[in-house]
This record gives C-alpha cells, sequence and structure tokens, in this order.
C-alpha cells in the first residue's frame, strides 16, 4: 500500500513535469515564430478566423496589384495621348496660319502643308511606338483612326483650310474626350487603392491581434513554467530519495522481526 502511494506520487510529478515541459516547448516556438497560433490544436476557432482574415488579405492584394497594373497602362497611355493632343494644337495653328491666304504667296502654302505633313507623321509614329510593357496603347490612334481626313490635312490645308480646321478640331476633341474618360478611370482607380489600402491595415491589424505572440506575456509564461519545471524535478528526485529511504527503513525493520 506504501509503495501504491509512492508509485502514484511520482506517477503525478512526471505528469506535471510533461505539462511543464510542454508548456515551455510552446512558449519557446511562439517566441521563436512571432505567431500565437502556430496550428489548428493551438485555438481551433482562431485559426478559422485568421484563415478568413488572410484568404482576404491575399485576395485586396491580388486587387490592388491589377489596378496599379491598369493604372501604370492608362497612364502611360494618357501621356502618349498628351503629345497627340499637342501636336493636334501645333497643327490647328498651322492651319490658322495658312488660312490667311491673302497674306501668303503659293510656296508658302506649300511650305505650310509640309510642316502639317510632317505633323501627321509625328503623330503615326508616335501612335505606332508607344508601348507599354512590350503592348501597343495608341495603335488606334494613327491620323487615319483618328479622324479619316486627317491623314489628309495636307492636301485639305491646300485646298480647303476651313474644312482642314475643322478636321484638326474634331481631332482633337475625340482625343481630349477619350483624355477626360481615362483621367475620371484613373480618380476611380486612386479611390479604390486608397480604400484597399485602409482595409488592408484594419484587416492586418485585427489578424496581427489573433495571431501574433504577446511577448511579455509569453516571456512570462515560459520563465513560469520553467520555474515549475525544476520544481517538478526537485520534487520528483525528493520523492525518489525518499522512497528509497522509507524502503530501506522497511527492510531494516524486517529483517530485525525475523531475527
Amino acid at each position: 500500500m506504501f509503495t501504491n502511494g509512492i508509485s502514484s506520487m511520482f506517477g503525478f510529478g512526471l505528469i506535471q513535469l510533461q505539462r511543464n515541459q510542454d508548456e515551455i516547448h510552446t512558449s519557446l516556438e511562439r517566441l521563436a515564430t512571432g505567431k500565437q497560433v502556430n496550428r489548428a490544436s493551438d485555438d481551433p476557432s482562431g485559426i478559422i478566423s485568421i484563415n478568413k482574415h488572410e484568404a482576404e488579405i491575399y485576395s485586396l492584394n491580388k486587387e490592388f496589384d491589377a489596378i496599379t497594373q491598369q493604372e501604370s497602362y492608362l497612364g502611360a497611355k494618357e501621356g502618349g495621348l498628351s503629345v497627340l493632343s499637342d501636336l493636334i494644337i501645333d497643327l490647328e495653328s498651322l492651319i490658322v496660319e495658312a488660312a490667311n491666304t491673302g497674306g501668303l504667296s503659293q510656296s508658302e502654302i506649300d511650305a505650310k502643308a509640309q510642316e502639317a505633313q510632317s505633323i501627321i507623321n509625328g503623330i503615326d509614329s508616335i501612335a505606332r511606338t508607344t508601348m507599354f510593357k512590350g503592348e501597343s496603347v495608341l495603335q488606334e490612334y494613327t491620323s487615319d483612326f483618328i479622324d479619316e481626313d486627317l491623314g489628309n490635312i495636307a492636301e485639305l490645308l491646300r485646298k480647303d483650310p476651313e474644312k482642314a480646321q475643322e478636321v484638326a478640331e474634331r481631332a482633337r476633341e475625340k482625343i481630349s474626350t477619350t483624355r477626360g474618360a481615362i483621367g475620371n478611370k484613373l480618380n476611380e482607380i486612386d479611390s479604390r487603392k486608397n480604400v484597399i489600402g485602409e482595409t488592408l491595415v484594419n484587416l492586418n491589424a485585427s489578424l496581427s491581434s489573433i495571431q501574433d505572440t504577446d511577448y511579455a506575456k509569453e516571456t512570462a509564461k515560459l520563465v513560469r513554467a520553467q520555474i515549475l519545471e525544476s520544481a517538478t524535478i526537485a520534487a520528483i528526485d525528493i520523492s525518489r530519495e525518499s522512497a528509497k529511504q522509507m524502503l530501506g527503513l522497511l527492510e531494516n525493520t524486517l529483517q530485525t522481526q525475523r531475527s
């Protein structure tokens, strides 16, 4: 009966020692990883919330990357259109000068027509060579896509300056309208990026509160578990030594009774 009691106490001490060592292992892992929850068994309900947060964060980051890519594309397109707009404004000024036929000789008008053609060539060159990540962004803005008469502006300038003015004005308005639409889209993207940014900040803060290790708290738990481990080991050693002494005493008593 006595030995059963000693065995029971010793077994309890070993169980308690294992618990203390498990707590030490858990605290060390949390301090090392910086995470309060490292596996589902640490917090079954918490892991569900963590996974939900992580999925939302991943989705928002993917959306942010996509609209940032779109923003860059639209920025490149708007930049090219800005150059085209400036060229068409120059073309309009040139046409106005050429329209004053009373003050210009035919050779001067021809020179203006050649200059106009040079501007058209510049528009076509920019439309064909403006790229974003290998993709042409202004392919629909060559002179004959902008306006079917724009490519013939030099000839119009010689024969019908007034119509040439109308063509150049239509081309400028078309590009201005497109730039305005791009500007609105860029504003929408900027607003959405702000919303995503704020949402990500809140989600990460919430995730941190669930997942991240409280270093001060966990360090205190580690120290407590280490102290308890040492105390339990000492208690087990004492119990083992006491058991030996008691068993020795019993053996001596039995020997004395036999003699």
